[in-house]
């Protein structure tokens, strides 16, 4: 049964997906192979990702909680934003989370309520979150996070596959590849204590493009480490999508300090 125990966790579970930041327990991630071509452009091409806009229908599935499967509809307007609608309940929309270019948006219909906080607030000041980084994780798609069109990734190759890496100050950004397609994408600090990392199961082909079917999802933070799954049911690429980024008029702002600090205390 959904519970508001349970609809606390499955929206702090995509915050902290987003923020993962402040851990100080050090976790080790796969290591590099030893070859690497330094100051190396991605040669896997992103013609796979040159559609426009993306539909989807998921299911959201947390092993923390047993049997909770929370329907989805996602739909992206690439490079722009992001929404996507929870549906715990006979396919009705009760919860909304929108990705702009600024901000994160959080809309609670059953209590009519809201949170809209920028990027900056999930995360460090050594962590430079953005919404190309949610785009990344959630639609299988490259990053750049210094926005530089993809330049001085390190190149790294073994008979099978090819990692692509490129460091920002304080973390780094890495892909592995095969058959130009992005099979993990992970976002860590620089020792490895905090990360998200996105492993994509299988593909399937829909008009023209490869897509997963599938998705697992690992966060190492410092107060809630967690795994959860997401299963595409369907998806459809360029067809016309409507985004919404207004804020309701007559609810209440809800911060992000009240919305995690709810899940931590939850008895």
């Amino acid at each position: 049964m959904w519970s508001k125990k349970h609809f606390i966790i499955v929206i702090t579970t995509i915050a902290v997906l987003l923020a993962a930041s402040g851990c100080k327990n050090k976790t080790e991630l796969p290591a590099l192979p030893a070859t690497e071509s330094p100051n190396h452009r991605i040669t896997a091409s992103p013609n796979n990702q040159n559609y426009r806009t993306l539909k989807a229908k998921a299911v959201l599935s947390l092993p923390m909680i047993n049997r909770l499967n929370v329907k989805a509809t996602v739909s992206v307007e690439v490079g722009k934003s992001i929404m996507i609608s929870l549906q715990p309940l006979l396919g009705m929309e009760m919860y909304r989370i929108v990705c702009t270019g600024e901000h994160i948006i959080f809309i609670d219909k059953l209590t009519h309520s809201y949170m809209a906080e920028p990027y900056k607030n999930f995360t460090d000041k050594n962590h430079n979150l953005n919404y190309d980084m949610v785009e990344a994780l959630l639609c299988n798609r490259f990053c750049d996070p210094l926005q530089e069109d993809y330049k001085d990734f390190t190149e790294s190759c073994d008979a099978e596959t090819t990692i692509y890496r490129k460091q920002a100050p304080n973390y780094y950004v890495e892909f592995l590849t095969q058959n130009n397609l992005i099979y993990r994408t992970t976002f860590a600090s620089n020792d490895g204590s905090q990360y998200v990392m996105a492993d994509y199961n299988s593909f399937s082909i829909k008009d023209g493009y490869s897509f997963p079917t599938a998705a697992v999802c690992n966060v190492r933070s410092e107060k809630f480490p967690l795994s959860f799954n997401v299963t595409f049911e369907s998806v459809e690429f360029n067809a016309d999508v409507t985004i919404s980024e207004t804020l309701p008029s007559g609810y209440n702002k809800l911060s992000l300090e009240t919305l995690t600090q709810s899940l931590f205390n939850i008895k």
